[in-house]
């Protein structure tokens, strides 16, 4: 059965009807001998019905063109550290302590650290607190050192930021938005920073 003439036109409204397909990430269309190369997503969609249907559309049956299918790979799903709370207490007159609690594999880690009683102080505290359960689920593979610690107020929003390293001596800094609880924004921070050394670290850990 003779293969439809598909000037260059005909050749890119295929291959947008194909793209528009969700399944289909990217599709080319060749000429002279008609071959189709489509790029999918996952391989668990019927896709190569759905191809035989647009093609249909344009006139192509079964056997009048090469296709070829390709799947990407599935994308890696890698686990991040869940934040679940950053509490701030004070035991005694002068003095405040603060308790973050972490999450990374079902399993809670929390931490504490304690000092002296001052808002530029418990940010540190609350940061301290949370590098301290950072360790704990990294099991000493990596170690950080808190460098400085802020509270800014950028366009009428507080912010929080946070300047680090690694134990190799690699720079990190994190910010978050504070809306009304300081101490939870310094927890965030801190994480916003490790995030991509502790994706490294765990993307192979199972807790």
């Amino acid at each position: 059965m003779p293969v439809p003439a598909l000037d260059s036109e005909a050749r890119e409204r295929l291959r947008a009807d194909l793209e528009a397909l969700d399944c289909v990430r990217r599709a080319v269309v060749d000429a002279d001998p008609l071959r189709v190369y489509v790029v999918c997503d996952r391989a668990e969609s019927p896709t190569d019905m759905l191809v035989s249907s647009v093609l249909a559309r344009s006139g192509i049956s079964a056997g009048q063109a090469e296709v070829h299918l390709a799947y990407l790979a599935p994308p890696e799903q890698r686990q991040r550290v869940r934040f679940v709370a950053a509490r701030m207490t004070t035991p005694r007159s002068g003095r405040a302590a603060a308790e973050v609690e972490l999450e990374w594999g079902a399993q809670s880690h929390a931490e504490r650290a304690e000092g002296e009683a001052s808002p530029p102080l418990e940010l540190r505290l609350a940061a301290t607190a949370t590098l301290k359960a950072l360790e704990g689920i990294l099991r000493d593979r990596v170690r950080f050192s808190l460098l400085g610690i802020k509270s800014f107020r950028v366009f009428d929003t507080d912010v929080v930021v946070v300047l680090m390293r690694t134990d190799q001596g690699a720079p990190l800094v994190g910010a978050s938005l504070a809306s009304g609880d300081p101490h939870r924004a310094a927890s965030l921070a801190v994480l916003n920073a490790t995030n991509r050394v502790l994706g490294n670290y765990l993307s192979n850990s199972h807790g």
